[in-house]
């Protein structure tokens, strides 16, 4: 990239002075307020380009055909068509390599995303279970539920401490799970009983933290 930025202000001296003589100041002034380099700066944390770093890359671009005098550096057998030229194929050839890389990363960047956005998912389920059961259990009859009724006669037995170490994949899926507790205890207790008077009241009491809940995340 400090070849381009060299390069391009180099380029713009040179046609702005109609010769092939240069400042060498000048051009390291100019280069250090390229727009750019400005933005670069900040960005990789390296210094501006230093008259030592300047010289180098003009050594590299133009190999013996300058020359250093009293601050004035001096191009021989210089075209300014040649030298377009080669600023256009260091831009395609330092665009091609950035695409390169961002092509090569897109795959990482995308794991990243994905990761960042499935741990905020989980972390909101888990908020949701937390708070759903905290609120259930403000309710006397959800004792009956911390520990699984009816085990070997209900086809999944299930207690709020279990519903507690699972994480749902959704609010319906937690939803279902608490109703489950529910339907087990009201099928597995005999009909007119107390534990089953107190299963179809705790109906209502999910309905309404199941409700309480759903209007908090709205």
């Amino acid at each position: 990239m400090d070849e381009i930025i060299v390069l391009q202000t180099l380029y713009s001296l040179l046609v702005q002075n109609k010769t092939n003589r240069v400042s060498l100041v000048r051009l390291q002034t100019e280069i250090n307020e390229n727009a750019l380099m400005n933005r670069l700066v900040p960005c990789t944390g390296k210094q501006v380009l230093s008259v030592h770093d300047i010289l180098e890359i003009i050594k590299r671009l133009f190999p013996k055909k300058t020359s250093l005098t009293e601050g004035q550096l001096t191009f021989y057998n210089l075209q300014l068509g040649e030298m377009r030229d080669t600023l256009f194929e260091l831009f395609e050839r330092i665009k091609n390599e950035l695409t390169s890389q961002i092509s090569e990363s897109e795959p990482l960047i995308d794991v990243l995303i994905k990761d960042k956005t499935t741990s905020q998912r989980t972390r909101l389920l888990v908020l949701c279970r937390d708070t759903l059961l905290n609120k259930f259990e403000e309710h006397g009859r959800s004792k009956m539920y911390l520990k699984s009724v009816g085990e070997g006669a209900v086809k999944e037995p299930l207690d709020l401490e279990l519903i507690r170490k699972r994480t749902p994949a959704s609010i319906l899926e937690l939803q279902a799970w608490l109703q489950m507790c529910v339907a087990n205890a009201t099928m597995f207790h005999q009909s007119g009983s107390q534990e089953w008077r107190d299963a179809r009241a705790s109906q209502g009491e999910l309905d309404e933290t199941i409700g309480f809940v759903r209007s908090v995340l709205e």
